[in-house]
């Protein structure tokens, strides 16, 4: 009876080391997870922060192009009054180049835009970026005797732009029949005018007709042209008395004189300076460059 009491007390006693053993196991594992548990957690994060940053950085560079295109000109102008352009349309505007989200899809062309409101005493500018991985906006905030939203980079850079050649032009001279030849350095325009030279008299054929005269002679019935036609004499029968008239008149003469004038011009060759913040998508798509200087 001992005995079996005894192997009793022992069988208990190993398995509770057991239980105790397994639950010291499960401990260390809590707080020492595995390598690839740390390495699968470490990899998300980096992924979740990757995302952050992607979507920060297409949101920040619509901003920027925001900021360098709504300027005076082309904000609302009554109070209430709202502007807007989508994603769609800054790439159509070459204001920004394509860009994608952390999926790498392309973010939505339409739910994501900028839209510019005038309040009563400031405008205000939504940016809102609408992608596969998130959707967020930021607003950015101007004085109404501003002249553009505040620029989203800190860093300001020169860009310079190599202009066509360009004409620039004086006044125009008084029209002059004298001969005017263009060249390098003369613009001439020409024009056509009739000028009254003179008089020449012109004839004008035209003919006189009236009913001969009805006269009794010797007693018989006769009709008769006066002298002064061309028919004159006497009839048995009725006739018609002609005669030809020619009048004379003063009609002017013109002949087609042509006019000039010219104006100097100077061609000249330059370059357009400007200051923006350092990524200002918008001046780099029209075809501006750093030159390497910042601020």
């Amino acid at each position: 009876m001992y005995d079996e009491d005894n192997k009793s007390e022992t069988l208990k006693g190993i398995f509770i080391k057991i239980v105790l053993v397994v639950l010291f196991i499960f401990v260390l594992m809590m707080l020492f997870p595995t390598k690839g548990f740390v390495t699968n957690y470490v990899d998300e994060k980096v992924a979740e922060n990757s995302s952050m940053d992607n979507f920060n950085n297409n949101l920040l560079a619509m901003a920027t192009a925001g900021s360098g295109y709504f300027t005076s000109s082309r904000l609302p102008e009554n109070t209430g009054d709202k502007v807007k352009m989508t994603l769609g349309e800054m790439y159509d505007n070459k204001l920004l180049v394509k860009f994608s989200d952390s999926n790498n899809k392309t973010c939505n062309n339409k739910k994501s835009y900028i839209e510019v409101t005038k309040e009563e005493d400031e405008y205000t500018m939504k940016v809102n970026l609408s992608c596969t991985d998130k959707e967020d906006y930021i607003m950015l905030h101007m004085g109404l005797d501003g002249k553009a939203f505040p620029s989203t980079s800190t860093a300001r850079c020169e860009f310079v732009k190599n202009l066509d050649d360009a004409w620039s032009y004086g006044d125009w001279s008084s029209w002059s029949t004298k001969k005017i030849i263009q060249d390098g350095t003369n613009q001439v325009q020409t024009k056509v005018s009739k000028v009254q030279t003179g008089t020449k008299r012109v004839s004008h054929n035209s003919v006189i007709e009236k009913n001969a005269i009805k006269v009794y002679y010797n007693g018989k019935l006769v009709y008769v042209c006066t002298s002064n036609y061309d028919n004159a004499g006497t009839y048995d029968n009725m006739v018609t008395c002609k005669k030809n008239v020619v009048t004379y008149t003063d009609e002017p003469v013109y002949k087609n004189v042509t006019y000039y004038r010219s104006r100097s011009k100077t061609l000249n060759s330059k370059a357009d300076i400007k200051w923006s913040n350092c990524d200002d998508m918008s001046l780099i798509n029209q075809g501006y460059v750093k030159t390497g200087n910042e601020s």
